[in-house]
């Protein structure tokens, strides 16, 4: 029986070994790719995305701020953490990652809109976190989901199970057989797409629109980065960037929304620009969709914003360009 038990914890210690260098492999491999899932992610922990301006978000920041537009006119550089399909807490835990691995940025810019203070019921894109376990910021924002398991966290591999593609590909890129890359610039994604009217969709599936839940927790985060930023000397914008105006009524309690926005910006002494009724948001020709402008119409917003940014942060005339971007 000693016997037995020895060639069984044998057998388990070099099944663990193997499980560790495999996680190693693959995890290394991936934090080399520029692969779309990962690319924001490898700079963050890498500490090439560290910039003076930082965009923080959802999608609506993802594929609406160009740093390159905003970081040419105020001359500083710029990089966008927006993160598709997820609301505050887990756009600001990518803020924690960052400020682990890089300085603190000059200003950072936080898009808001009327998902920004709910809580997704999901994991979405899960297999962009698989790498990064190690970040405690991650894992902390990933704990209230339900999608990981236990041993997700202790067990070294087997969160991988299921994702064949992403281990192929860390392998590929550990080996130097293969280097993939994003279109993505910095964060930034112009979407080139014309108009898709999701929206009728949506209006025929919701005839009396929905109302947005508020968490006190979403809001509490959103207070406590701009307290702490205040206190760090980082200056803060608020952003509701343009958006198509017939989703306008679509969420029931969007004065509400707007109001608790507003409220926040005062009490903190920040600007809160909203951009809900821009004129461009009467024109499905900037658009892909009601809530995302296509590729044209972001970087019409992009140099929009840059004009507005400078004149906040105190830059004068136009600047020849950006620190490289």
């Amino acid at each position: 029986m000693k016997r037995f038990l020895t060639h069984v914890l044998v057998f388990a210690a070099l099944l663990l070994a193997l499980s560790l260098v495999l996680d190693w492999a693959v995890s290394s491999g991936i934090r080399k790719s520029q692969w779309n899932d990962f690319a924001e992610w490898n700079d963050m922990v890498s500490g090439a995305a560290e910039s003076d301006i930082l965009v923080l978000g959802s999608s609506r920041a993802w594929v609406h701020f160009s740093p390159k537009i905003i970081g040419e006119r105020l001359g500083m550089t710029c990089y966008n953490l927006g993160i598709d399909g997820y609301p505050l807490d887990m756009q600001l835990a990518r803020y924690a990652i960052y400020r682990e691995h890089a300085a603190k940025p000059r200003v950072i810019v936080q898009q808001l809109d009327m998902f920004s203070l709910g809580l997704r019921d999901d994991i979405y894109g899960a297999r962009q976190f698989l790498p990064y376990f190690n970040e405690a910021p991650l894992r902390q924002a990933l704990r209230r989901y339900t999608y990981f398991a236990w041993y997700d966290y202790l067990l070294p591999l087997i969160r991988y199970r299921g994702h064949r593609e992403v281990v192929q590909r860390g392998f590929a890129e550990l080996l130097g057989l293969e280097h993939y890359t994003t279109p993505n610039r910095r964060g930034y994604l112009g979407v080139e797409r014309e108009w898709s009217d999701d929206l009728a969709a949506f209006r025929k599936a919701n005839p009396e629109g929905e109302t947005q839940e508020i968490f006190s927790s979403n809001v509490d985060a959103l207070e406590e980065l701009l307290t702490d930023c205040a206190r760090e000397g980082i200056q803060v914008v608020l952003c509701y960037p343009p958006e198509y105006y017939q989703a306008r009524d679509i969420i029931l309690n969007r004065e509400e929304v707007f109001a608790l926005y507003r409220d926040i910006a005062r009490r903190h002494g920040v600007e809160f620009l909203d951009y809900s009724t821009d004129p461009m948001c009467n024109d499905t020709t900037y658009f892909y969709n009601s809530q995302h402008l296509n590729k044209q119409g972001a970087e019409l917003f992009s140099a929009q914003f840059a004009e507005r940014l400078a004149q906040l942060v105190g830059v004068e005339g136009d600047p020849a360009g950006a620190r490289t971007q």
